[in-house]
């Protein structure tokens, strides 16, 4: 309550600062908040915006705000799949932009990402709006509890790998062992 008494007459103070005006010798007044002068009786000076924001309505229509909000979008991610439609192996790779162990796999995942080029990787960022829904979706389709719910974790041939050091001594073999099995099926 303090505070807000305090705030009140900060602003009546500088908002009297503004609006002051002085009188000269020659009996014209000069306004400080615009510099204009006028003669004869003093003329209270219109509030002068210093700050370079400008709102453009109307005092009755103090209630609305002319703004719309577009309605939110809800796209659930089927986290079943585990192959495109064309048969390239789907990896999923969750991540928090934040977290250490995330940022130590990087550049594994990089190099992964640069050598096997035939495979669809999915990178979702839990710090992004879309990132966390699809995490909460993977969760929910894949029934991750509480304490399982944790990055980096991966998603790759329907495996779960989850911490920075599994992931790097496992995502490489399911790879290349889903290549090898696709590649004799071909034959």
């Amino acid at each position: 309550m303090r505070l807000l008494a305090i705030a009140v007459v900060l602003l009546l103070v500088f908002g009297c600062l503004a609006q002051q005006t002085t009188t000269n010798n020659t009996g014209a007044v000069s306004g400080s908040a615009t510099g204009e002068q006028q003669t004869g009786q003093e003329i209270q000076q219109p509030y002068v915006n210093t700050s370079g924001l400008y709102f453009e309505r109307d005092a009755s229509d103090v209630m609305n705000t002319n703004t719309t909000f577009p309605e939110p979008v809800d796209v659930e991610v089927d986290f079943s799949n585990i192959t495109t439609s064309d048969g390239r192996l789907i990896v999923y790779y969750f991540y928090s932009s934040g977290c250490s162990a995330c940022k130590a796999l990087r550049p594994e995942i990089d190099r992964l990402e640069v050598e096997y080029t035939e495979v669809v990787w999915l990178e979702y960022d839990l710090v992004n709006e879309s990132g966390g829904d699809a995490y909460r979706d993977f969760a929910e389709q894949h029934n991750l509890s509480t304490q399982q719910m944790y990055v980096p974790q991966a998603l790759v041939n329907g495996t779960i790998l989850t911490d920075r050091f599994n992931i790097n001594q496992s995502l490489e073999g399911i790879i290349k062992a889903y290549e090898n099995s696709s590649a004799g099926m071909q034959e």
